[in-house]
């Protein structure tokens, strides 16, 4: 996929099909319809606010910056984050800012008191710089002067905000047990809140219940035992998340590992319905799904009559790999398994 700055973003158009699809400009807005700022530079672009439109073309130079904006004269940060943009509004507390998890790709909106990583949260924002408070110091992250690139990887979801994504702990967790119809990969690592346990268990249920015969469901992380920082995860910290590998053919179907799903070994039809069974039990909140794998699902759906308006509902397929709709999400490293968000 050809590069393309920040600023050419609004006027992408989106492939109609295809895990290769780039988001539109409605796919990249935020819930008020703005869309996030490009880098000041010679451009004269300028940033929605939720007070109006800010010209940003004298908000980078480094040495006004010190003198106009005390929080940009802070230390940069070390963190792989990218500041996309900012949004001020009359109260200080209600600003937010658009950030990229360089690592990760995810770009999300986030607002003053966020936690942005393990032991940093956002505390402030000003025009062109965000503070970040960590460790007990305060470090600074701008917007950059020079044009800013989303990658292929990069997905935006301004809707997806979790607050316990780096705290939380699991303070009545259960462990969930061996079943009939599922095996677990590592029990130690397999503890849950009780409304999560119940969930895992009551889909699978269901899952065999409209699937007779076929392999056992190979059930991952949840948290461990009270929960908290579970590396390499970035969530699976309180009992709410879990890793379900997809049904497979032939031999990679009774394979505990994770093994990659493709058109060559997906058993659609029991993936299918395995998904759908997590999805009516009406405990997830998202679940993160290869596009490519959501695009085989979502056309076996199609065969098998749901409903357009159900389609829409569920899946992110078919408006980009980067669209902030649906439950069902893009979320790259998951085309060997799928993880369920469940509600609180």
């Amino acid at each position: 996929m050809r590069r393309r700055p920040l600023a050419a973003l609004a006027l992408a158009v989106l492939t109609a099909a295809g895990a290769c699809g780039e988001p539109t400009r409605d796919e990249v807005a935020g819930p008020s319809g703005h869309v996030p700022a490009a880098s000041p530079g010679d451009s004269g672009e300028t940033g929605n606010t939720e007070e109006g439109l800010i010209d940003q073309r004298d908000a980078g130079a480094p040495a006004a910056a010190a003198v106009l904006d005390p929080i940009a004269a802070l230390p940069p940060t070390e963190l792989p984050l990218t500041l996309l943009a900012t949004m001020r509004a009359q109260d200080p507390a209600d600003a937010a800012a658009t950030i990229r998890n360089d690592e990760t790709g995810v770009i999300r909106q986030y607002r003053v008191g966020d936690p942005l990583a393990e032991d940093a949260t956002l505390a402030a924002v000003s025009i062109a710089a965000v503070q970040i408070q960590r460790d007990g110091d305060s470090e600074s992250l701008a917007i950059r002067r020079t044009s800013i690139e989303l990658r292929e990887g990069d997905v935006y979801y301004p809707d997806l905000v979790e607050p316990d994504d780096f705290v939380g702990v699991l303070t009545q967790g259960l462990q969930l047990p061996e079943g009939l119809h599922y095996v677990v990969k590592r029990p130690d690592n397999a503890y849950g809140t009780p409304r999560t346990i119940r969930a895992i268990q009551d889909s699978v249920r269901a899952y065999a219940q409209r699937v007779q015969g076929g392999p056992q469901i190979h059930v991952g992380d949840i948290s461990q035992r009270g929960g908290g920082h579970f590396p390499p995860h970035l969530s699976h910290r309180n009992g709410r998340d879990v890793d379900v590998g997809y049904v497979l053919l032939g031999d990679e179907a009774d394979d505990l590992r994770f093994r990659h799903a493709g058109p060559h070994n997906l058993d659609v039809a029991r993936s299918w319905a395995l998904l759908a069974s997590f999805l009516e039990a009406g405990e997830a909140h998202y679940v993160f799904l290869d596009y490519g794998l959501q695009r085989l699902l979502y056309e076996h759906a199609v065969a098998e009559g749901v409903t357009p308006e159900r389609l829409a509902e569920v899946f992110q397929y078919p408006r980009g790999r980067g669209a902030p709709h649906g439950i069902v999400r893009h979320w790259r490293g998951h085309s060997n398994h799928f993880h369920v968000r469940f509600r609180e």
